[in-house]
């Protein structure tokens, strides 16, 4: 399998409700948000609701007309419906079970939906476009996959390689950050990681085990993870003696930090 780029954010924005969410996201950029969550059939029984598989539609913010339209989906919203109705013991009805065949999961199962309950779990993406613009969102951090650059290996090569010897890869690079710089800003972030979504070593983070980490959490595991091969790139495009040490380590980065300090 391919390896990615997964750049990850901090970020300030209200993740209570999706509808919270909704409001602070359009009060930050221009764009158009509808907000809603994916139901399931069996579990819109157990609601007393009798409908189908179906994407629902809460409401929609139009804050311009001519602004793009993205969707943003609350991943955990019917899990917390039923909660509210039934509590805990709805973990122990096995009808929420759809996929254990009417039995109940192990104990270890159990307690793993129900961290969803605590841990938010948002996605957004742009509606009016062919390509693939996708946002993920957590308490105090967000995936960002609106801007491309390259796959982790060409994004690597680009400073062990001296490609940024050459402006125009140096352009393209600085494009593909400012896009990053812009939205992280945007949310009350300040800094973004940049993470290899195959790693050997990061046990699933960037591949969303992120999920469940605060944001300090999430930095103390990347760079005691990384160590010296975490690769601060407003440094190594403009501190000569760090790009000479690095490069002397003749090793890939294992993982990337940006302030967009060189970029404001």
């Amino acid at each position: 399998m391919g390896r990615d780029i997964s750049p990850i954010g901090n970020h300030k924005l209200k993740t209570a409700s999706i509808k919270e969410l909704a409001k602070d996201i359009t009060s930050r950029i221009d764009i158009n948000v509808e907000y809603g969550y994916f139901g399931q059939k069996e579990h819109f029984k157990l609601l007393g609701k009798n409908k189908e598989n179906e994407l629902i539609i809460i409401d929609k913010i139009v804050k311009h007309k001519d602004f793009k339209t993205f969707r943003l989906i609350d991943e955990s919203f019917q899990l917390k419906e039923m909660h509210s109705k039934f509590g805990n013991e709805l973990f122990y009805n096995p009808d929420y079970w759809v996929y254990f065949d009417g039995k109940l999961p192990e104990e270890n199962r159990i307690l793993e939906e129900q961290k969803e309950l605590v841990h938010p779990n948002y996605s957004m993406d742009l509606q009016d476009s062919n390509g693939y613009q996708y946002l993920t969102l957590n308490k105090e951090h967000y995936g960002n996959d609106i801007p491309y650059y390259s796959r982790w290996w060409t994004f690597c090569r680009f400073f062990i390689e001296k490609s940024y010897e050459d402006k125009e890869y140096l352009i393209n690079l600085n494009n593909f950050r400012k896009v990053l710089m812009y939205y992280t800003l945007k949310f009350g972030g300040d800094r973004i990681y940049y993470l290899d979504d195959q790693s050997d070593i990061l046990e699933g983070v960037g591949q969303g085990s992120e999920s469940e980490l605060s944001w300090v959490e999430f930095e103390k595991f990347v760079i005691e993870k990384t160590k010296n091969l975490l690769l601060d790139i407003p440094k190594f495009l403009n501190d000569k003696e760090y790009r000479k040490e690095f490069l002397q380590l003749k090793e890939y980065p294992l993982g990337m930090i940006d302030n967009f300090s060189d970029l404001k």
